[in-house]
């Protein structure tokens, strides 16, 4: 993951992370990223320096191959992820809430 200016100039880089399928924005500029691969959740700072992993397999909702995000600050700081019930799931079924702050 990389953040580039309109040259295409890298500005900062995060590289521990397998197929980032999607991310999301709070209104302080924190990156919220789904690791498909790697099965956690990561909040990154405006920098795309890791402050920590939000979600992981040892989460309550067990969190298998996360697919896409949704952080709504109106509703209590939740993160929604849609993801796999389990590793033999060939498409994402669950909808699961964290609270992140």
């Amino acid at each position: 993951m990389s953040e580039v200016n309109k040259n295409g100039d890298v500005l900062h880089t995060f590289a521990d992370v397998e197929l980032p399928l999607h991310f999301s924005l709070d209104s302080e500029g924190h990156v919220m990223v789904a690791d498909y691969y790697n099965n956690r959740i990561l909040l990154l700072n405006s920098g795309l320096y890791l402050e920590r992993v939000l979600v992981d397999t040892n989460s309550q909702d067990k969190l298998q191959c996360p697919w896409r995000l949704h952080y709504s600050e109106i509703t209590s700081q939740q993160l929604y992820v849609l993801h796999n019930s389990n590793s033999d799931s060939a498409l994402p079924d669950v909808i699961s809430a964290f609270s992140v702050r």
